[in-house]
């Protein structure tokens, strides 16, 4: 199917174009059930299934489907890669599976179904984190302002907590949770795998009637489909420092990732990750970035240049500085404003870098000049050239 004739997004999950995020929401569990390959074996299911949540991926982003509603398929394309189309929405996707009983987590199905990992969006694939995972990375832009004074900022990041309807026990409140009989609650079977003069050889496996728990629930939970756990996006604080440059890690303090260990859970349950925020530095229309100096290019009459002058110059923490311009200064000459660039790091703090003005010429466009700034220019051209 070409680009342009992809189908419309609402059409495709059956909704109108002013349903709410819940009503999304439910059109794609419903279709997501139906036309998941591991249920729907038709030959059309996968790519059924793939547009769909395509769809979802789109109209549950604010931001997406601010830019479908106002310019179609075009509004996206260019603007976000496979992979980022479904960034946002992939923890949501993962519990929507989950809750409707297909074991498997987001990163293995996209890699299954869509023929790339999600992996590489979400994870930072450099070190590993705590239980060997890799570490999640959370991209936020933050303005050139931001690097001159720091700023406070909240993040989303995906957890994993108690399941609050069975308090982590995978049972619904009113099932019977019975030792298993197989395994007498030990979760491990014995099995004699040789006899012989030199002894006995045993193999000791994961009980098969519990799948190692020990314990056999009469009727799973249906909120967590009995893992006592559960997904959740927390809303963090972040203090991003002034003075750091484009790409910074940031890690976030323990507490943050899964937090199934804090609440006492199974012995099975999921590792922490380490989360890590990393700072990107959105470009500046007035100012360029040059380490802890910041560079402003002033455009400066030719007159001004030949005879001296002052040119106000605008700084980044606001306000003007009047720049004294010398008689017959030279275009790309560069003029130092002390003190007044970025933040300055070394492990410390230890004041601010500069700001510097490059001067380059003005130069008007014939249709902007008067007649009589026509004449004097043409005036002055012929003096010169005498």
């Amino acid at each position: 199917m070409s680009k342009n004739s992809k189908p419309d997004y609402y059409e495709v999950l059956g909704v109108s174009k002013n349903a709410s995020k819940e009503e999304i929401k439910q059109a794609y569990r419903r279709l997501a059930l139906k036309y998941h390959p591991d249920r729907n074996k038709s030959p059309d299911a996968e790519e059924k299934f793939k547009l769909i949540s395509e769809a979802y991926a789109v109209l549950s982003d604010d931001e997406k489907r601010k830019l479908y509603d106002m310019y179609g398929h075009a509004g996206l394309e260019g603007r976000y890669t496979s992979e980022e189309i479904f960034k946002g929405a992939k923890f949501d996707i993962d519990e929507i599976l989950k809750d409707l009983g297909f074991d498997l987590d987001f990163d293995r199905i996209f890699e299954r179904f869509f023929g790339f990992s999600m992996g590489s969006p979400f994870f930072w694939q450099e070190s590993k984190g705590r239980g060997g995972r890799e570490p999640l990375v959370i991209d936020v832009e933050i303005g050139l302002e931001d690097v001159l004074h720091g700023k406070r900022m909240e993040v989303e990041v995906p957890t994993i907590v108690q399941c609050s309807t069975c308090k982590g026990t995978g049972a619904m409140p009113d099932s019977r949770i019975r030792t298993c009989t197989v395994c007498k609650g030990t979760g491990q079977v014995k099995r004699v795998i040789e006899q012989s003069r030199f002894g006995t050889f045993v193999s000791i496996e994961p009980c098969r009637e519990c799948n190692g728990k020990g314990r056999i629930v009469e009727r799973p939970c249906i909120t967590c489909n009995g893992t006592g756990r559960v997904r959740r996006i927390e809303r963090v604080g972040v203090s991003i420092p002034a003075g750091l440059e484009d790409g910074t890690m940031l890690r976030l303090d323990d507490g943050h990732g899964s937090k199934s260990n804090r609440y006492g859970m199974d012995n099975d349950a999921v590792d922490g990750y380490d989360v890590y925020i990393r700072v990107r530095v959105k470009p500046h229309p007035l100012f360029k970035r040059s380490n802890s100096d910041i560079v402003y290019e002033a455009k400066v009459s030719f007159p001004r240049l030949v005879l001296g002058g002052d040119v106000k110059v605008p700084l980044l923490d606001g306000g003007y500085y009047t720049l004294k311009i010398p008689p017959g200064t030279q275009p790309d000459t560069v003029f130092t404003i002390k003190g007044k660039g970025l933040p300055r790091h070394d492990g410390y703090y230890y004041g601010r870098g500069d700001q510097l003005v490059k001067v380059s010429v003005k130069v008007p466009t014939p249709s902007t000049l008067s007649e009589r700034q026509r004449r004097l220019i043409e005036e002055l051209d012929r003096e010169f050239r005498e």
